[in-house]
C-alpha cells in the first residue's frame, strides 16, 4: 500500500517547483539566497510534519522566518555591544533597572510592541501608547 499524503520534504520540492518561473526571474546571486532558504527549510521538516497544515506554503515560511530569528539571535549574540559615549566622571548612570542596563549597554530599542488591532483592553499589555508615533499630535487625549 501506498502512501495517500505526499511526504513534507516532496511538498518542499513541489513549492520550489512552482516557483520555478519566479526563481529564473531573480538575479543569480538572488537565486542562490532562494534555494539556500529553501534547503534551510528542511531542517524543520518534522515540526512540519507533525503540524500537517493543508496548504504547506504557511509551514515553510514559519520555518524561514524561525530560522531567520535564530541566526539573528546568534549574531547579536556575537557582537559586541556598541560603545557608550564618554560621561564625565561624577556623572553616575542611573537605570531603573538591570534589564534596562543590559539594554542601554546593548543597543536594543526599549519601545512597546504595538497592540494588534482589535485587541480586548483586558487583554492588552500596560503600554497603551506606541512609540512609533509621528510626534505629540498624533498620541490620544487622557
Amino acid at each position: 500500500m501506498g502512501r495517500t499524503i505526499p511526504t513534507f520534504r516532496q511538498l518542499i520540492d513541489d513549492t520550489l517547483a512552482r516557483w520555478s518561473k519566479f526563481r529564473r526571474a531573480l538575479r543569480r546571486e538572488d537565486q542562490q539566497h532562494l534555494d539556500r532558504l529553501f534547503l534551510r527549510v528542511r531542517i524543520y521538516t518534522q515540526a512540519a510534519t507533525y503540524q500537517c497544515n493543508d496548504d504547506p506554503m504557511d509551514s515553510i515560511l514559519l520555518a524561514i522566518a524561525l530560522d531567520q530569528e535564530k541566526r539573528l539571535q546568534a549574531l547579536e549574540e556575537r557582537t559586541p555591544p556598541p560603545a557608550l559615549p564618554a560621561a564625565p566622571a561624577d556623572a553616575p548612570l542611573n537605570f531603573a533597572s538591570a534589564e534596562e542596563e543590559h539594554h542601554a549597554t546593548s543597543g536594543m530599542d526599549l519601545r512597546p510592541v504595538p497592540e494588534l488591532p482589535g485587541t480586548p483592553a483586558d487583554q492588552r499589555g500596560g503600554d497603551d501608547d506606541v512609540a512609533d508615533h509621528a510626534g505629540p499630535e498624533a498620541l490620544p487625549d487622557r
